[in-house]
């Protein structure tokens, strides 16, 4: 398994969560991909990969979690494991929980957790999701930590944007793919500002419409 973590100028936590991840033996490649961090904080992320054997750091040059998530899965051979950069307090049960249903044939595993800080991305899209696809019982739809298999990844048509992680529970979903969700507790990571907020409130709402077919024009 590979693991995939996009980071924009998130960089305390990154050096225990490349490490920790490190630890596990069925963990073969960690794909850190630098978003136009600035350059202080890029030279702090390569030096985290380097510090960790089994770290590979790339520069993505456009702006988005969807491109640096694109530009690490081409480099991908096996499943990944996706995580966020700003997990204060990572630990490996947060991730190997994950794990036993990617081997008992689910496709895709997302992570339920409750946000220490109270924000949601999920609660701007959930409603809309169980009414446009009321088979996919998915209480996290956005969150940034899951397990996808080899057959999900490999044929994926991403967006650029910040709804990415949304965008492969959704072609997941439309493709039949076995999808499940394991509750790992509190995740405590940095306070969004309302700005980034909202922007991110515009994008997962496109993506849902996109593949619910509904039009985006007048939005």
């Amino acid at each position: 398994m590979e693991v995939i973590i996009p980071t924009r100028n998130d960089y305390t936590c990154l050096g225990n969560i490349c490490e920790s991840l490190s630890l596990l033996k069925i963990i073969t490649k960690i794909h850190v991909v630098n978003n136009g961090s600035n350059h202080e904080i890029a030279q702090i992320i390569k030096k985290i990969c380097k510090d960790v054997s089994k770290c590979i750091y790339y520069e993505c040059p456009v702006t988005g979690k969807g491109a640096a998530i694109s530009m690490a899965l081409c480099r991908t051979l096996e499943d990944v494991l996706f995580v966020d950069a700003d997990i204060i307090g990572f630990n490996l049960e947060m991730v190997t929980s994950l794990f036993d249903p990617l081997s008992k044939g689910y496709d895709l595993v997302k992570a339920k957790f409750t946000r220490s800080n109270g924000q949601s991305n999920s609660s701007f899209v959930l409603d809309e999701l169980r009414k446009r696809f009321p088979a996919l019982s998915i209480c996290k739809p956005t969150g940034g930590i899951y397990c996808a298999s080899r057959r999900v990844i490999q044929d994926l048509t991403l967006p650029k944007s910040w709804s990415v992680d949304l965008s492969i529970l959704l072609q997941a979903h439309k493709k039949g793919f076995a999808i499940t969700e394991v509750n790992i507790g509190i995740v405590r990571d940095k306070v969004r500002d309302n700005e980034s907020l909202e922007f991110s409130k515009k994008c997962l709402l496109e993506e849902v419409n996109k593949f619910s077919g509904v039009s985006n024009a007048g939005n």
